[in-house]
């Protein structure tokens, strides 16, 4: 990597040169010690779509992942592979989705002026999981706190955007990996965001 920016004066000119060359945005970040959200501006300044992902690889962490800003997460969660589902908007009976949510298995985050506050995990279907959220039942007490502060929110004419992914199956020697619950929980221990207040876990995984 030293090769590729001999002679490059500038930061920016060093991240596009690094992510031109193949490398990944977070090699890039880690190699010029300097923030994801600097390397993502540089190359969405550039038109550099290139150096987010290498394929789907289930690899042995070292050690745990860097701490991201929950201001500066959503970027991050965007370039992962996430998209903006919608939001949760005021109706006659609580709360409701400006779109319905689909019915996969899959990671969500939910989003306020750009903040993530909360990262969790459906194993049986987004669709079910934003209902829960909706009529949380009497034992959900995770979706009952958050149906308050989301309620909360959008009585005040706070949007409260929802992004979600829905990563594919992995196997590792032939056995099954439940992608979705290990990304729940690094974006969990990497963003924490102010909502998980019940860690990793929470109390429904519907």
């Amino acid at each position: 990597m030293s090769v590729v920016i001999e002679g490059v004066e500038t930061t920016s000119d060093k991240v596009r040169a690094l992510l031109r060359e193949g490398y990944l945005r977070t090699e890039v970040r880690d190699f010029l010690k300097v923030s994801y959200q600097q390397v993502r501006n540089a190359a969405v300044s550039a038109g550099i779509e290139d150096g987010l992902q290498r394929g789907v690889e289930v690899l042995p962490a070292p050690r745990p992942p860097k701490r991201v800003r929950a201001d500066v997460a959503v970027g991050v969660l965007i370039d992962g592979g996430f998209s903006l589902l919608g939001s949760w908007v005021t109706t006659e009976t609580g709360i409701g989705l400006s779109v319905p949510a689909p019915k996969d298995p899959g990671v969500y985050a939910f989003v306020i002026e750009g903040v993530v506050k909360y990262v969790g995990l459906s194993k049986s279907g987004l669709h079910r999981r934003m209902y829960n959220y909706q009529k949380p039942g009497p034992t959900q007490t995770t979706s009952q706190r958050l149906n308050e502060v989301i309620a909360e929110h959008t009585a005040a004419g706070t949007a409260v955007e929802i992004y979600v992914a829905v990563p594919p199956a992995l196997e590792w020697n032939g056995l099954p990996i439940h992608s979705a619950a290990g990304l729940e929980a690094g974006l969990i221990e990497m963003i924490q965001p102010p909502w998980n207040k019940m860690g990793v876990r929470s109390d429904n995984k519907a």
